[in-house]
C-alpha cells in the first residue's frame, strides 16, 4: 500500500516536497525521472507476505519497470487474487522475478494493454499510474467503488496526479480547489506528444440476478459463499489483521468471515477487534460489541475499547477535517471521522497493518430512509436505482473518510469485504421483496429464530412478529414508533441474516451469536452529543456544527 505522486512537467523539487506531504506509508520513498519531464514517486506502506518480505523490498520497489524499461508502474493498493492471474500468465509463458502483486499488474498490462482493467475477475483496490514510453502516454486509474483516492490536474502545460490532495500544495500557484477527483472505475489517458486528455470508463456496476432470487434461504447460502470468498481474499499472506466490531450484524459477520479464514497457528498475531467510544458515554456499540465478542470465545478474540475525551475530540476537529480531504462540502459528515482518527494509532501501536470493517451493507441493501409517517416503509430506498446510486457514490463520503484517515493516522490499510465488486453486484441483484416486512418474510424469520433457539434474546421482536401474523391493518397502530423501527430494520438486512444462518452451521460462531441485532445504535458512539460544545468552542466559524465544519474545510482547501 503506497502513496503515489507524479506526472508531466513538474519540477523535481516540487515532486520531492509533494511525496513527503503524503501520509500513505512510512516504509520508504522512491522518486524516479522516467523520461523528459516525466517523474513518478511512491511512498511505501509494506504489507508482509509469508517468507517473502525481503524479496518484496529488494525487487518490488516502485516505480516497477518492464525488462526493457519501456513501461513504468506505480501502484497504491492491493491485488488480492493476483496469484490466480500469475498462474494464468505463467501458462502463457510469462516469467516472473518477484513474489509480489505489482509485477503481476505490469505483466497484465504488457499482455493486454490498459484494457486489462476491464477484467471483472480482478479483485483489487487501487490507484495506479503507468508510463508507456512506446505509446508516449501516461495512464492513471482508480478502482471501483473508489476505495483508494486519486486526484489529477491538467492545464496543457502539465499533468499531475496524486493519491492525496495535500500533495498538490507542493506545486507553486496551484489552488487545492483545482485538482479533479477521478471517479471510481475510470481511466485517464494523457497523450504526452499532443497534450491531450481522454477519460475512459473501465467498470460499470451491473447487478447480478441469482437463479435463487425467489428463495431467501438458498439466496442466503449463495451470499454466504460470496462473502466468504471476498473475506478470504482479504486475509492473504500473514499480514497482521484486526477488525472493527460495533456489535451490529455487519461487523459481527465481517469479523466472523475474516477470522474464519486466518490460521492463527501460523501467524504471529492474536485475533483482535476494536470499538470506539467517547469517554464517559454509555455506548450501545461497546456493550453489544462485548456481547458479540463472547460468541468468539472458542478462538479467544480480544476486544479493545478505545476512548477519547470530549475536549480532545473538539480540539482535534480541524485536524480531522483536514485529514478527511473533503472539498465537496455537501457530503461532509464529521461525526464518524473521530472513530477512525483514534482507532488507527491504537491499531498501529499493536503492530497491525490492516483493519477490516463491515462498511457498505446499508448502501447495498437500502437501509436508509426518512419515513414521512410511521406506516410508510422505505420503498424508495430499496429500489434498484436508489441502491445503485448509493453504492456508486459511496467513495464520496464513507470510503474516503475511512481510507484516508486510517492511512494518515496509522498507517493502517482499511479493507471492506462487502465492497468487493462481486459482492456488490450480487447484493444489488437481490429482489427488493426480501428487504421489507411482509407476511411470508415474517414467517421465514420466525422459523429461523425458532430453529436456532434464539427467541429468548429476541423476545420483543419475536412477540411482535407473531402478533403481526395474527393481525391485519391495526397491527402498527398498537406499536410504538421504536417497535415499528425495530421490526422494519430487521428486514433491511434479511439477506444478510439468511447468510449468517449458513455461516453459523459450519464453524465456531452460532446463529445466536451472529444474530444479536443492535437495533438502535448511537451514531459515533457519543460523538454526535458534542454538537453544543463544538458550536461553543468555534464561534468564529458559525452558529451550527454543520456551518462550522464547512467553514473549516473551506479555509483548509481554499
Amino acid at each position: 500500500m503506497c502513496g503515489i505522486f507524479g506526472g508531466y512537467n513538474i519540477p523535481l523539487d516540487d515532486v520531492k516536497k509533494g511525496i513527503n506531504l503524503i501520509k500513505r506509508g512510512n516504509d520508504g520513498i522512491t522518486i524516479a525521472e522516467l523520461d523528459k519531464k516525466i517523474i513518478f514517486a511512491a511512498r511505501r506502506h509494506t504489507i508482509k507476505f509469508s517468507g517473502n518480505e525481503k524479496n518484496l523490498r529488494e525487487n518490488s520497489d516502485q516505480p516497477y519497470y518492464s525488462e526493457n524499461k519501456d513501461i513504468s508502474l506505480i501502484f497504491n493498493g492491493e491485488f488480492y487474487n493476483f496469484e490466480k492471474y500469475k498462474e494464468k500468465l505463467k501458462k502463457k509463458g510469462t516469467l516472473f522475478k518477484t513474489q509480489g502483486d505489482t509485477e503481476v499488474l505490469l505483466k497484465l498490462y504488457e499482455s493486454y494493454g490498459i484494457e486489462f482493467l476491464r477484467d471483472k475477475g480482478i479483485d483489487s483496490l487501487y490507484s495506479i499510474a503507468i508510463f508507456d514510453k512506446k505509446l508516449n502516454k501516461i495512464f492513471i486509474s482508480r478502482d471501483w467503488p473508489g476505495r483508494i483516492p486519486l486526484y489529477y490536474f491538467f492545464d496543457k502545460e502539465k499533468f499531475i496526479f496524486s493519491s492525496e490532495l495535500k500533495a498538490f500544495k507542493a506545486v507553486k500557484g496551484l489552488s487545492l480547489q483545482k485538482p479533479i477527483e477521478l471517479e471510481p472505475g475510470k481511466i485517464v489517458e494523457f497523450d504526452i506528444e499532443n497534450r491531450q486528455l481522454k477519460i475512459i470508463s473501465h467498470y460499470d456496476l451491473q447487478p447480478y440476478f441469482s437463479k435463487n432470487n425467489n428463495d431467501i434461504l438458498k439466496l442466503g447460502k449463495e451470499l454466504h459463499n460470496v462473502l466468504n470468498e471476498s473475506a478470504k481474499n482479504r486475509t492473504m499472506g500473514d499480514v497482521p489483521i484486526c477488525t472493527m466490531l460495533s456489535g451490529g450484524i455487519d461487523s459481527v459477520l465481517t469479523t466472523y468471515y475474516v477470522l474464519k479464514n486466518i490460521n492463527f497457528n501460523k501467524v504471529e498475531f492474536e485475533p483482535t477487534s476494536y470499538v470506539f467510544k467517547v469517554k464517559g458515554f454509555d455506548s450501545i456499540d461497546v456493550e453489544t460489541a462485548k456481547v458479540a465478542t463472547a460468541g468468539f470465545e472458542k478462538i479467544g478474540l480480544k476486544l479493545k475499547v478505545i476512548e477519547a475525551e470530549e475536549n480532545q475530540i473538539i480540539a482535534d476537529m480541524p485536524k480531522i477535517v483536514e485529514s478527511f480531504e473533503m472539498r465537496e462540502l455537501k457530503a461532509l459528515s464529521f461525526y464518524p471521522l473521530p472513530i477512525y482518527w483514534y482507532l488507527a494509532p491504537a491499531m498501529t501501536r499493536d503492530k497491525f497493518k490492516v483493519t477490516i470493517g463491515g462498511h457498505g451493507v446499508d448502501e447495498l441493501l437500502g437501509a436508509y430512509t426518512a419515513w414521512k409517517e410511521l406506516k410508510t416503509s422505505h420503498e424508495a430506498q430499496i429500489k434498484l436505482r436508489s441502491r445503485k446510486a448509493f453504492i456508486n457514490n459511496i467513495y464520496n463520503n464513507m470510503l474516503k473518510r475511512a481510507s484516508i484517515i486510517f492511512m494518515n493516522k496509522g498507517p493502517i490499510e482499511a479493507r471492506f469485504p462487502f465492497l468487493n465488486h462481486t459482492v456488490c453486484e450480487f447484493m444489488l441483484g437481490i429482489d427488493s421483496k426480501w428487504l421489507s416486512l411482509s407476511k411470508p418474510n415474517a414467517e421465514i424469520m420466525l422459523k429461523l429464530i425458532e430453529d436456532s433457539k434464539v427467541n429468548n434474546s429476541l423476545e420483543n421482536i419475536y412477540k411482535n412478529l407473531s402478533l403481526y401474523l395474527d393481525k391485519d391493518k391495526d397491527f402498527f397502530e398498537e406499536l410504538t414508533s421504536e417497535e415499528i423501527h425495530d421490526i422494519e430494520k430487521i428486514f433491511w438486512k434479511f439477506p444478510l441474516i439468511a447468510s449468517s444462518f449458513y455461516a453459523s452451521k459450519e464453524s465456531f460462531l452460532s446463529f445466536k451469536d451472529v444474530f444479536r441485532p443492535k437495533i438502535r445504535g448511537q451514531h459515533g458512539a457519543g460523538i454526535t452529543n458534542l454538537e453544543t460544545k463544538i458550536v461553543k468552542n468555534y464561534p468564529q466559524y458559525g452558529s451550527t456544527d454543520t456551518e462550522i465544519f464547512k467553514k473549516v474545510a473551506l479555509q483548509i482547501f481554499r
